[in-house]
């Protein structure tokens, strides 16, 4: 998908080629970037984060990415990332998003330098989780339905980046 993007990038910037096939490409090409770039505009940071998500998949696609033996990332990972995080409130904020060594994909909530909240995303329904907040710490496993988060987990991200309801109205 961002590979796609990305070359249409490049191909609908004008160039010295003059023929009429450069020009339908370039005009293709165009319109495929102004279509990506209003959808950016219409949703707004969840677009923005799908895009980084797709284009750090495609960094990731081979093997030893990392030079230490890292798993290509797998794209049905990537695809469950893209899908929770399309599922989640507006009123949750973005998570970082990164390449696992096994392939899977990290969603990370880090709002200070010892609160963390990771969830990992493979190619099954159940998300395994951790947390870190201060000394207090642990993992869980949660199953995914329907592509949505479940209300724990959300509550979690909530508590973790201050955006918790129940905290604001006490």
């Amino acid at each position: 998908m961002i590979a796609g993007y990305t070359a249409a990038l490049s191909l609908s910037r004008p160039r010295s080629a003059v023929s009429a096939e450069a020009e339908v490409i370039r005009s293709g090409a165009h319109v495929v970037v102004e279509n990506v770039q209003r959808s950016v505009a219409l949703f707004g940071p969840k677009a923005a984060l799908i895009s980084e998500l797709w284009i750090l998949s495609e960094e990731c696609r081979e093997p030893n990415w990392d030079g230490y033996g890292a798993a290509a990332a797998r794209p049905e990972a990537v695809r469950r990332a893209q899908e929770l995080i399309e599922s989640l409130p507006n009123d949750v904020p973005l998570p970082e998003c990164s390449v696992e060594p096994d392939g899977c994909v990290s969603l990370d909530w880090i709002p200070g330098a010892h609160r963390t909240l990771t969830l990992s995303v493979g190619e099954s329904d159940r998300i395994p989780y951790a947390w870190i907040d201060g000394s207090d710490r642990g993992h869980a496993v949660a199953t995914v339905v329907g592509g949505q988060l479940p209300s724990r987990i959300l509550a979690e991200i909530r508590r973790f980046t201050g955006h918790d309801a129940s905290l604001r109205a006490a």
